[in-house]
């Protein structure tokens, strides 16, 4: 089992310079942080990422979603399954 999850929350205008260049993930064409459509997984193993950071900058009813299906990724990543609807 992994030993350290990270989840990454950025403000509504998406990702900015710092933590996303400091972890090394890959960046869409638009400069969002790359990662899975539905799975969320960025290019790191562990590092996941949703809402405006994934997508830029959105309605936050997408961020409340994709944080949602975001989390039952991750459980599925830390637990094997999830019982998160």
């Amino acid at each position: 089992m992994p030993a350290d999850i990270v989840l990454i929350a950025m403000g509504f205008m998406g990702p900015e310079g710092g933590l996303v260049e400091q972890f090394g993930l890959e960046k869409d064409n638009r400069s969002n942080i790359a990662a899975d459509y539905d799975k969320f997984a960025t290019s790191k193993p562990g590092v996941f990422a949703a809402g405006d950071g994934r997508r830029g900058q959105s309605l936050i009813v997408w961020a409340i979603d994709e944080g949602r299906r975001c989390a039952r990724e991750v459980d599925t990543f830390l637990m094997g399954k999830s019982y998160l609807p």
